[in-house]
Order: C-alpha cells, then sequence, then structure tokens
C-alpha cells in the first residue's frame, strides 16, 4: 500500500470526532467561500463528489474528464465563449491547461476521471 493509500485508509477509519480534529490541526489555507478547489497539478484516479444545488466546483489543473453521475451541471471555461449545460450520463473534458468552473443547477452528483 502507498503511503496516500494508507493516509487515505486512515482518515476512512478515524471516527468523525478525530477527523475534524486532524482537519482543525491542519494549517489554514486561502479563504474559499462556497466552492471546492483542487491542488493545481493532482492526480486524479477516481473520484466521486455529491454538489449541492449552486455549489461550485473547480475543475483541477490536470487532464480531467467530468461525468455527471446525477442533477443538471453548468460549466464555463476561462476564455471560451460556449458554456455547457449537462445532465446524467454527460460528461465533459478538460485539458491541463483549461480553467473550468462548475455550478450544480441542482443537487448533482460528479465523478472525475484522469483524462
Amino acid at each position: 500500500m502507498n503511503a496516500s493509500a494508507h493516509l487515505a485508509s486512515s482518515l476512512i477509519c478515524q471516527s468523525q470526532e478525530k477527523r475534524r480534529a486532524l482537519f482543525a490541526s491542519m494549517p489554514a489555507q486561502a479563504p474559499v467561500t462556497d466552492a471546492t478547489e483542487f491542488h493545481a497539478g493532482m492526480h486524479i484516479p477516481c473520484i466521486e463528489r455529491a454538489l449541492a444545488k449552486n455549489k461550485l466546483l473547480a475543475l483541477p489543473d490536470a487532464n480531467t474528464k467530468l461525468i455527471c453521475l446525477a442533477g443538471e451541471l453548468w460549466l464555463t471555461r476561462d476564455g471560451d465563449i460556449e458554456d455547457y449545460i449537462i445532465g446524467p450520463g454527460q460528461s465533459f473534458v478538460a485539458r491541463r491547461e483549461d480553467k473550468v468552473t462548475v455550478q450544480a443547477l441542482r443537487p448533482s452528483r460528479v465523478r472525475l476521471l484522469a483524462a
């Protein structure tokens, strides 16, 4: 088991109070109000995430395929005059240099894969 898999499994096995204490002890990053972000250059094997209505998701700086599992998503890419609305079963592929922001138009579930 590699170090990141060990860390992830260790967090999952901890009680909710211990996980909260661990995250509370971590240094604060730049304030983010109502968005979810990924670290630049992060490798994405497969991540699933639930988004409440109007929640934002900033895609990582990596070749990423976003799949809408449920709900409805509005995607905008910096420098692209088009916006995209995708529903269940539809996907969107972002390149490493793309700056893509996703907003849930209603409660949604997404899956991110390395593209």
